[in-house]
């Protein structure tokens, strides 16, 4: 199926993967499905990157990338404004599968990207071929939608654009690099992307939940485990709880 709906995309276009459980809730980052979320914003980032500092004195982003602090942010687990994708379709499968009902999306990002610059109506989504640079905000009238929308976080949302941006993130850490990681940066609407966007953009996937464990054994011989999506002493030792111990993780 994933073949069948992507046929239409070009071949060099990429696609993008989400694995979570199934759901009624839309497609939204982890700070908008809280109902102050939006509202602490800028206070969760401005306190995180205060203190970063003495709990990971090396290999910090500087000051002024606030892009590359609101990556680390969110793979440390903060609240963001981002959601997790990833370029491969096996990582995508192994976070779905981590849930009794799993359910994959496939995103086109350039098509997303096509909309959120407010391309004129029958302009070709397949035109645009580059993601733009979250850290780069142009002097006016010329704009870029992934900088204004990072910078919407760190400036209580007045900078942004209406729909969310797909980037290619700079790999600030080891799991963006592991996962093959990328985001969406969500803007001023803060809505699923179901919602935002035509349905020739974003593909939804159920998986058939008695599956399941045949699934997670034939990722585990492809190579998929918790050690690769989480290159750390942590995942390691979830790895081999289940290896060894056959522990759910």
């Amino acid at each position: 199926m994933v073949r069948e709906d992507s046929a239409p995309w070009p071949l060099e276009q990429p696609r993008w993967f989400r694995g979570e459980p199934v759901s009624d809730k839309p497609l939204l980052p982890s700070l908008y499905r809280r109902a102050n979320g939006a509202a602490r914003e800028n206070q969760l980032l401005q306190t995180f990157r205060a203190r970063a500092a003495a709990f990971a004195p090396d290999g910090l982003p500087d000051r002024e990338k606030i892009d590359e602090w609101l990556f680390l942010a969110q793979h440390v687990g903060l609240p963001t404004r981002l959601l997790d994708w990833s370029e491969s379709a096996l990582i995508g499968l192994y976070f779905a599968l981590k849930s009794e009902a799993p359910i994959v999306w496939m995103l086109n990002p350039h098509h997303l990207n096509h909309f959120a610059w407010g391309c004129p109506p029958g302009a070709d989504p397949n035109d645009r071929r580059e993601f733009p640079l979250a850290w780069h905000r142009p002097d006016p009238p010329a704009m870029n939608p992934a900088a204004e929308n990072v910078c919407g976080a760190w400036e209580e949302d007045v900078p942004g654009v209406a729909l969310p941006v797909a980037v290619h993130p700079s790999y600030v850490h080891s799991r963006l690099r592991a996962q093959r990681g990328c985001f969406t940066i969500h803007g001023k609407r803060k809505e699923g992307i179901q919602s935002l966007v035509p349905a020739t953009v974003l593909k939804r996937y159920e998986v058939d939940p008695t599956c399941r464990p045949d699934m997670m054994r034939d990722l585990s011989t492809m190579g998929i485990t918790e050690a690769v999506a989480y290159p750390d002493l942590d995942g390691l030792a979830r790895d081999l709880r289940q290896r060894f111990l056959g522990e759910a993780v």
